[in-house]
């Protein structure tokens, strides 16, 4: 009986061979490309979806919003006097304005950039931790000759992988998604916070240190994996699939509103007073 389920998880992991191997050599391109992966899909007239025109067509509304918030702000601010500072120079909207049409134009160009870089410091951390093999299938199968527990450990570490896949496209769609939606968000550069521009910006990075980590713990998981080490190795995967919950607690937003800080602050004093009140 042992023997059979031996012999079906073996067959399992080597029926996942072609997934683990075709995925995990393209995960950063998994994450900020995916929309090579996603223009495979046909339409109903027999054509593929092309992302680009989607980005065309959003592009030009947001073209035509741009405008209308601008005139919007100018003629309640300079006109109406109803908001903002009547004072301020009226270059500083007109700034504000030619940052968010540059933005919306050279995205793609400086998003390209970035995702070079991302590439260039995870290689700069993965070459200090090479895998000899890239058969993950066959290196899982390497491990299992220790009868029914090694093969249930393998097992375990096959589904972390896959559960650790998943974030990747989940996190690659999201992605997708925000970039379909930059010019919208760079309206938001007319205002003087910026709007939810910066807060973009704080995603992106937020995104690349996390897949860094990621792909940094996985290479480990693999290395461990290689060595015998198998228990570590699933450990390690389990920490891989928890690092954007982990890097989420360290990851403090910020407040722009000074009496907002200050109620959380004394909110945070006033938590702690009965726990120094029981030590008196």
């Amino acid at each position: 009986m042992a023997d059979m389920l031996v012999e079906l998880i073996e067959s399992f992991i080597g029926g996942s061979e072609a997934t683990l191997n075709s995925l995990f050599k393209s995960m950063v391109n998994l994450v900020f490309h995916i929309e090579r992966e996603l223009s495979n899909l046909k339409l109903a007239d027999g054509s593929f979806i092309n992302f680009n025109k989607i980005y065309e067509t959003i592009f030009s509304f947001a073209i035509y919003i741009l405008i209308i918030v601008f005139i919007s702000k100018a003629i309640k601010i300079y006109f109406m006097m109803r908001e903002g500072d009547a004072e301020e120079n009226p270059i500083q909207l007109m700034i504000g304005m030619i940052k968010a049409v540059i933005i919306m134009i050279c995205f793609k160009e400086i998003y390209n950039i970035f995702v070079g870089i991302v590439q260039e410091f995870l290689n700069g951390i993965l070459s200090n931790m090479t895998v000899q093999g890239t058969n993950l299938a066959e290196i899982l199968t390497g491990n299992m000759g220790g009868g029914i527990f090694t093969a249930v450990a393998c097992l375990v570490l096959l589904i972390v992988w896959l559960i650790l896949i998943c974030q990747f496209i989940m996190k690659g769609i999201e992605i997708l998604v925000m970039r379909l939606g930059i010019p919208f968000a760079s309206i938001g550069l007319l205002n003087s916070d910026n709007g939810v521009f910066t807060e973009y910006v704080r995603d992106f990075l937020l995104t690349a240190f996390t897949l860094v980590v990621q792909l940094g713990l996985l290479n480990l998981s693999i290395l461990a994996l290689v060595n015998g080490h198998l228990i570590y190795g699933i450990a390690i995967a389990i920490v891989s699939v928890n690092t954007p919950m982990m890097l989420g607690k360290f990851m403090i937003r910020p407040n722009g509103s000074l009496i907002n800080s200050m109620g959380n602050t004394a909110r945070s004093i006033r938590a702690l007073m009965p726990n120094w009140r029981r030590r008196r």
